[in-house]
């Protein structure tokens, strides 16, 4: 017997705005993945008893090899699959160390607040590139 009144928690995730040289770090979906071959801002999972920052790092780590240093929060998001909830913790960071490798991602591209619109992005991801559309370019670069 199931309860009805019961609701699921949603999926914490974490999300990465990584910037450089004026333009923001955007992955691939594996095509054999839930949501395959959509773009994304690179992160993943948090694991119970891990922080979004330190599953931001490992997720990095994990997926294109590279470290980040973790910055402010730049929005958490809400979204409603048809499988399910999300909940995103995106945070602006900074790349530190590694060269890209394509561990976990089938790609990678770097693209201005104003070629967002060009991939095809998660649709959880959608309010995090109309806040980023919306930012003052200064205000988008002056973080760090």
């Amino acid at each position: 017997m199931t309860n009805s009144n019961a609701t699921i928690s949603p999926l914490a995730v974490c999300a990465a705005v990584i910037l450089k040289k004026g333009k923001i770090l955007l992955t691939r979906r594996p095509l054999d993945k839930k949501m395959g071959g959509f773009w994304e801002f690179p992160g993943g999972k948090i694991e119970p008893g891990e922080t979004p920052q330190d599953a931001l790092q490992r997720e990095l780590r994990e997926e294109l090899d590279i470290e980040i240093e973790v910055g402010p929060l730049l929005a958490k998001v809400l979204h409603n699959y048809e499988w399910g909830a999300v909940a995103i913790h995106a945070f602006w960071c900074h790349w530190s160390g590694g060269q890209i490798s394509h561990l976990e991602v089938i790609d990678h591209s770097w693209v201005t607040p104003a070629e967002l619109p060009d991939y095809d992005i998660l649709p959880a991801d959608a309010p995090l590139i109309n806040k980023l559309q919306a930012m003052d370019t200064n205000d988008l670069f002056s973080f760090r």
